[in-house]
């Protein structure tokens, strides 16, 4: 029976029990109107409790559908917080050099890891060009990376850092510059709180005004080792893919 069946009898019988209340007898009265007021409470409570079942049964059904974005299905919450160092080859016009530095960051989803980056030139280089004067280079910025199945022992990942650097050369001052480094390489899990990561990469600088020193010069490939500590909770939820039966159906 419908809410509106239902409220319509409640009103039906709310009306019958008055033209009867005026025939009778205070004592019939009395009585008729408590019977049908029960009959009435009960009728209009089964009412609310069928409409707040349907609203609840609705609600239910729409919570159950996985809401659908442009990155997939996957959850893309915070699931976890890493940081690490960084060991890398490199060459400063046709120098070979090293460079450490550190980073941090939020992982999301399982795979998505946003943060920030350092990097400091760990040798003294002199240039070509610049026998006699030192050469001094560090950079940071943001970093954000991207594991494919990362629950493997070894995947591959992507990685891109981009901000602003200080470049230094003795006698002439220093600049700010423009840094962007792109990587690719593969991780290897070597416990849930320690990865150890190989990549390669190319360092592109921009935005140098000192004399003494261009941006080619300071722009270049290098490789990298990576020391990566930290914790990764849940568990990473592959995207299932509807089978064939599923559209027969």
């Amino acid at each position: 029976m419908s809410p509106h069946i239902r409220l319509f009898i409640c009103v039906a019988a709310t009306t019958r029990v008055t033209l009867w209340s005026i025939e009778a007898s205070p004592l019939q009265r009395y009585i008729l109107q408590t019977q049908n007021f029960k009959i009435i409470h009960l009728m209009c409570t089964k009412s609310c409790l069928f409409v707040a079942s349907f609203l609840i049964l609705a609600m239910t059904n729409l919570s159950a559908q996985r809401e659908e974005t442009i990155l997939g299905e996957r959850g893309w919450g915070l699931s976890g917080i890493w940081g690490g160092y960084t060991h890398q080859y490199t060459q400063y016009d046709n120098k070979d050099a090293f460079n450490n530095g550190g980073f941090f960051g939020f992982e999301f989803g399982k795979s998505l890891t946003i943060g920030w980056s350092h990097t400091n030139l760990r040798d003294d280089i002199t240039l070509r060009n610049n026998e006699n004067r030192r050469f001094d280079f560090q950079y940071n910025g943001g970093k954000i990376g991207y594991a494919f199945i990362p629950y493997k022992a070894i995947h591959p990942v992507l990685n891109f850092e981009i901000g602003r650097g200080k470049v230094k050369l003795s006698g002439e001052g220093d600049d700010k510059v423009f840094v962007m480094q792109p990587s690719a390489g593969l991780e290897v899990n070597i416990f849930r709180w320690f990865r150890l990561g190989v990549e390669g990469g190319y360092r592109f600088v921009q935005n140098n005004d000192l004399v003494g020193i261009s941006s080619e010069q300071m722009s270049g490939p290098y490789g990298q080792a990576t020391l990566k500590f930290g914790f990764s909770w849940g568990r990473y939820h592959k995207r299932t893919q509807p089978s064939k039966n599923n559209y027969e159906n």
